[in-house]
């Protein structure tokens, strides 16, 4: 049975094609380059696709997936996020991601598949990290981490009208786990 990834076979689900001007001294081709811009943004999919949230809850979970670009970006001596920061304001491209983002209610249909293409963002983005130094591959893949992380924690799961429920769903705490051991981090 094969699995299609779904950021590649459906064009109004891609993520836009952020590679085509990657910075002059990366390590990377063009589509390594993309391989780890469009990673936290399968991630905050992925974590919006497996405990649905409601439009409201949605709204929230964009917000987050947002604003940790804007406090990685605000905060951040890593290279990799500073030249992902350059890249996205040069191209004005930001916003195009967000609405991409937006398709994580299309999500909810194929979830097992969108959690996939997450993970297996976060594999390649462990052996691409191998070819820049130890500590910009870690600030990396804690931006990672903390993206799904916050998208995790931005709407309750589960309640009634944003009444009762869980700040992070079981199923987000089972993706969270996973990410994790594919990015090699410790859990806290």
């Amino acid at each position: 049975m094969q699995h299609n990834t779904p950021d590649r076979d459906r064009a109004e689900m891609s993520v836009p094609n952020l590679g085509q001007k990657m910075p002059s001294d990366s390590p990377y081709t063009q589509d390594e380059w993309l391989a780890l811009v469009e990673a936290p943004v399968k991630l905050g999919r992925a974590m919006m696709a497996v405990s649905p949230s409601g439009l409201i809850g949605t709204t929230q979970e964009l917000m987050a997936l947002r604003k940790s670009y804007q406090n990685a970006f605000d905060k951040t001596q890593n290279q990799i996020l500073l030249n992902m920061r350059q890249h996205l304001q040069d191209q004005h491209t930001l916003e195009t991601m967000w609405e991409d983002a937006g398709h994580a209610l299309s999500d909810r249909r194929d979830t097992a598949n969108v959690r996939q293409a997450a993970l297996t963002a976060c594999q390649e983005a462990v052996v691409l990290l191998k070819k820049v130094p130890a500590q910009d591959a870690q600030a990396y893949k804690d931006f990672l981490y903390a993206t799904a992380l916050q998208v995790a924690q931005a709407a309750k799961e589960g309640g009634s009208m944003g009444v009762g429920g869980v700040a992070v769903s079981a199923e987000e705490k089972s993706l969270l786990t996973d990410i994790s051991r594919v990015l090699g981090l410790r859990q806290s």
